[in-house]
């Protein structure tokens, strides 16, 4: 049947779309003066920005009347340049309401003079508002894409840097560009990240890079399938390794190991060699390590299989005790070296009499035939109780 508000709603559309070189110069205009990222030519030209506002034109007035557009693929692309571009997605959104709100005025116009009905102006805004509604979401869904896929380009291409530097790959011609990539300063300290993944494809450092930037350490990861290994610029000319420590001991899911500070990045590959062999080193209660400041620790993880005929030998007499005397007479010198040669003390940390703490170390020198008041024969059971401890951890 007819429909004479219809028709006088396409009619005031087709009038929009009459004048639609006259509106977008206009526009143009609005958007420039309102919009500081817009006011040059150096990021939106003045031609590209008229084509956009062209395009809105008739996207929001060719339909008017019948049915109006649900998608514009013209917007998506728009809100893709503009985040090419490096324009901000708010910038972006205020042009967009600078152009509605011309678009509005300019169709007001018709029914402020009397030209349409107010019931063909009503349906026409209402028309109006739809298609913008639609051709702004679409805008900003295609602006988020875009991002999306620079963010996600971007990461790729730092975890392959990273890659290259722990492989070694990197000639010095490409120092300096993977430093920026990395967004790392060019000279270190820098030390290497080893830290165990609780399974294969999960982060073992939860948004690491948030956690260590606040301390000033600018940092790159690369997740491996067991291990995911950072390259961590220290602050300052003389690092302290203390606090990248404790800040990753209140991170990790799992054990860390960290290299020594190294200044050259073309050393990467060789301290995570070191940074490996650190993180071999950690175990429950001392779940990271630092290459240089445990050197019974690197030494008993070292080499594990010399390591664990070293510990047989020196321990292999315990072998024939009880399993629970066993680990009583190890976690009873373990508590003593920890207390600094202090029966005293390693009783307390064990809710015992001094007087035991001494028999039991008697009781370990007699079953192992070393003397703890000999210096040699005191190193090798210290380095065999590093090893065995290392040894028993299931983790390891």
């Amino acid at each position: 049947m007819p429909d004479p508000i219809g028709a006088q709603v396409a009619l005031l559309g087709a009038r929009m779309l009459e004048r639609a070189g006259e509106l977008a110069d206009e526009m143009v205009e609005r958007i420039r003066a309102a919009v500081p990222a817009y006011r040059s030519d150096a990021v939106i030209t003045a031609a590209e920005l008229r084509r956009t506002c062209l395009e809105n034109i008739s996207f929001v007035f060719g339909p008017m009347g019948h049915a109006p557009a649900l998608t514009s693929p013209e917007s998506r692309d728009n809100g893709r340049r503009r985040a090419q571009a490096g324009v901000a997605l708010t910038s972006v959104m205020e042009a967009y309401r600078v152009c509605a709100r011309f678009l509005w005025e300019r169709l007001a116009e018709p029914a402020a003079t009397g030209e349409v009905a107010p019931e063909a102006a009503l349906r026409a805004a209402s028309e109006m508002w739809l298609v913008l509604d639609t051709f702004t979401q679409e805008m900003a869904d295609g602006y988020r894409e875009e991002v999306t896929s620079q963010t996600l380009s971007r990461e790729a291409e730092r975890s392959a840097v990273v890659q290259a530097l722990l492989e070694g790959r990197l000639d010095d011609a490409d120092m300096c560009e993977a430093s920026d990539i990395l967004r790392l300063p060019a000279q270190g300290p820098y030390v290497v990240i080893a830290a165990q993944v609780p399974e294969v494809g999960c982060h073992a450092l939860a948004r690491v890079e948030d956690v260590l930037r606040p301390r000033g350490v600018a940092s790159a990861w690369r997740l491996l399938h067991d291990a995911e290994v950072g390259i961590a610029r220290l602050p300052g000319a003389h690092p302290l390794v203390a606090p990248l420590a404790d800040a990753l001991e209140a991170a990790a899911k799992g054990r860390v190991g960290i290299s020594p500070p190294y200044h050259d990045l073309r050393k990467t590959a060789e301290a995570l060699k070191l940074a490996r062999i650190a993180l071999r080193g950690a175990y429950d209660e001392q779940r990271v390590t630092v290459f240089d400041r445990d050197p019974l620790a690197i030494a008993a993880a070292s080499s594990p299989q010399v390591m664990r005929t070293v510990a047989r030998t020196i321990l292999g007499p315990l072998d024939h005790a009880a399993e629970r005397d066993r680990a009583l007479l190890l976690d009873t010198f373990g508590a003593w070296l920890d207390a600094d040669g202090s029966a005293d003390r390693a009783a307390a940390t064990l809710f015992c009499h001094p007087n035991t703490v001494r028999h039991r170390l008697r009781r370990l020198q007699d079953q192992t035939g070393r003397s703890l008041s000999q210096p040699r024969e005191l190193a090798e059971l210290t380095l065999a109780f590093e090893i065995d401890r290392r040894i028993t951890d299931p983790a390891h």
